[in-house]
């Protein structure tokens, strides 16, 4: 199932893309140079670009120097490492990574050289687009471009993607997503807080809002925000949001294996719970403040589960999922969870003035 068939970027959060539009990007961005090189050398090493975050093409990188005379499985294992490293490390959208190879295309009638186009995407969907081509007098003649599609995980795993594959339907990977949970005062004033519209019209699952909001069971009130510059300008204003109440945020980039929980009563924050997992590793947790006995609770059965997994020590970063699971057990919200039995999030929009 495409989930994405029939999808435009418009309105879309910024983590959250086409694959097949950005694929047939990459290519297009690919192809001239594979005719350059193509035409001067009559073969390459594989080299790549990357579709960054905010939707634009970033500079293709050579990934071993032009000249390489590498089998075609050497090259094909090359482009796969190069192109999940892409998307890892530099936390792009979609990357792709062009190997020149001799390849057996269905029905052909013997081996043929092509530039095979290896796209992956944060969401673990991929693609090969391979271009089969001749050399002659004239230059480089390329065939009808011919696509086999398929799928990979481009991700060191989180503990919590796989929660999300067994109970919940496909979704993007690659989240950049902040919670803000209020207790204490009711809906309306939220929005007068936040500066936003409840439209009161549900938003499709599939495709989140930039912000949305939904009344929870216990009283409390939640505003998803998907937009981080957003994000961090209403993250500035918690202690006069969380005046006369209290305000649990859960901010979590799934690109960069951070999460952060912090919580906030009448205008003060009384701990946090932050988790660095690409930059400090999979163990990292900072802690201040005076966090609730089920905080080392939950530390303690991550790391239960994590010795009883079988994977090696750090294969898995289980402590994403602290602060994570700790919201879950103040409030009963998880940002990635949708089988809420009651609970509708509707799309709220901010107000033309700006934050108030």
């Amino acid at each position: 199932m495409d989930v994405y068939k029939g999808w435009t970027e418009a309105d879309l959060p910024g983590w959250l893309a086409t694959p097949r539009q950005d694929f047939d990007r990459l290519a297009g961005h690919l192809r001239p140079e594979v005719e350059r090189l193509l035409a001067r050398q009559g073969v390459f090493a594989p080299f790549g670009a990357v579709m960054v975050p905010g939707r634009y093409l970033g500079t293709i990188e050579t990934v071993a120097g032009p000249g390489g005379q590498a089998d075609s499985t050497i090259q094909l294992d090359r482009a796969r490492d190069a192109v999940q490293d892409a998307a890892r490390q530099a936390c792009a959208r979609a990357a792709a990574v062009v190997a020149n190879c001799t390849v057996l295309l269905p029905g052909g009638d013997g081996p043929e050289q092509a530039a095979v186009i290896m796209c992956t995407h944060r969401d673990g969907t991929a693609e090969n687009i391979v271009y089969p081509y001749r050399l002659g007098e004239a230059g480089v003649t390329f065939a009808p471009v011919q696509m086999t599609e398929g799928t990979q995980d481009i991700f060191p795993p989180i503990r919590l993607r796989f929660y999300i594959r067994e109970t919940c339907p496909p979704r993007p990977a690659g989240y950049v997503v902040t919670a803000f949970a209020f207790h204490g005062i009711n809906r309306v004033t939220v929005c007068a807080r936040m500066g936003l519209t409840d439209t009161s019209t549900p938003q499709d699952d599939a495709r989140p809002a930039p912000t949305a909001i939904g009344s929870l069971p216990d009283g409390w009130t939640v505003v998803l925000c998907n937009d981080p510059a957003m994000a961090r300008a209403h993250a500035a204003r918690l202690a006069a949001y969380s005046a006369g109440a209290t305000v649990v945020t859960c901010m979590v980039d799934e690109r960069r294996y951070e999460s952060v929980t912090c919580f906030h009563h009448d205008g003060t924050q009384i701990w946090s719970v932050i988790h660095h997992g690409q930059g400090a590793g999979p163990h990292d947790l900072t802690i201040t403040g005076t966090p609730p006995a089920l905080l080392h609770e939950t530390i303690a059965a991550m790391d239960r589960e994590e010795t009883e997994s079988g994977y090696p020590p750090g294969m898995l970063d289980f402590y994403f999922d602290i602060p994570v699971e700790v919201m879950f057990a103040l409030t009963g919200f998880r940002y990635c969870q949708r089988d809420y039995a009651d609970v509708v999030f509707d799309v709220a929009r901010e107000i033309p003035d700006g934050l108030v």
